[in-house]
């Protein structure tokens, strides 16, 4: 596939071989056909490769990348992301399920509204079946006239992170340099998002989430998140809040916004980091704990 698609799909997979096929069926079925499908296997052991390679003989939209090895979720994430080429871009995961018309409605909405950097449908959730799945009350829309405004919005009501899925301004994803690699990264690439632009929501329910333990990460307890996002345990688990805190920080601090707003935006991340302090010594502690372990075990 040679011409620059409008849209790009990126889908990071780890042993998705359960679900991956019927994820990749309702893309390929999608009303809105210029887009190309970017699937990055974070070195799977189980037949993920096959499946999705089957694909792209079937399909030239279909590209397959495959990572030596399993650099964990939100490096995969970014790859996807990095290796698109549309002026839009959207992230699935290799287990949920678009309805046909999830491209189609989500671009027009972005492209009827300039001000805005993310479109996203209304959400259903469910387990295995579609047929069980049950409409989610609680998906959100920022329209805020101002960045302050938009972050508070963000940070007050955001719940499940499913607006992430919609379609996104690839000008504005690329500003915020993507995913970093610490735990909850994903809703602060989000507040900077929000703080680029407005999120509109298409209402109608496009969507479908679901939501086993094997595919929510707030199903799992933190050892399996832990490992979901470090396949090696070591240094690089400490300081997690305050890699996240420091996360805003940087989100702020690179977000183009008057004078103004940049003071109100900085507030609005110092009282976050004071009432977060408890996490901070919460790092430290951890942070002790791993580095006087040889002489405890010793």
């Amino acid at each position: 596939m040679n011409a620059t698609p409008r849209i790009s799909v990126g889908m990071p997979a780890y042993n998705s071989a359960a679900t991956i096929a019927g994820t990749i069926e309702s893309l390929l079925a999608q009303s809105f056909a210029d887009f190309e499908l970017i699937v990055s296997d974070n070195a799977s052991t189980d037949a993920t490769r096959d499946i999705v390679e089957d694909f792209a003989r079937r399909d030239a939209r279909v590209r397959y990348l495959r990572q030596a090895t399993n650099i964990g979720v939100n490096p995969n994430y970014t790859a996807v992301a990095r290796s698109a080429r549309g002026e839009v871009f959207k992230w699935t995961s290799s287990s949920d399920w678009c309805a046909p018309s999830f491209l189609e409605r989500c671009l027009r909405e972005l492209a009827a509204h300039g001000d805005t950097v993310l479109a996203a449908p209304r959400t259903r959730l469910f387990v295995d079946s579609l047929a069980s799945a049950e409409d989610y009350p609680s998906d959100i829309e920022i329209l805020d006239e101002t960045p302050s405004a938009r972050l508070d919005r963000l940070n007050s009501t955001l719940a499940l992170n499913n607006a992430m899925n919609g379609l996104i301004r690839m000008s504005a994803l690329r500003s915020t340099g993507f995913m970093d690699t610490y735990m909850g990264a994903d809703v602060v690439m989000m507040g900077h998002l929000a703080l680029l632009g407005k999120f509109r929501l298409v209402d109608e329910r496009l969507f479908y989430r679901r939501m086993s333990e094997s595919s929510a990460t707030r199903l799992q307890d933190r050892a399996a998140v832990l490992a979901y996002h470090y396949p090696e345990l070591g240094a690089s688990t400490l300081f997690q809040t305050s890699k996240h805190q420091m996360g805003w920080l940087r989100a702020v601090m690179a977000a183009q916004m008057p004078f103004g707003e940049r003071l109100r935006c900085l507030w609005y991340v110092a009282r976050k980091l004071y009432w977060g302090r408890a996490g901070f010594l919460s790092d430290l502690r951890g942070a002790w704990r791993h580095l006087t372990r040889p002489f405890r075990h010793g």
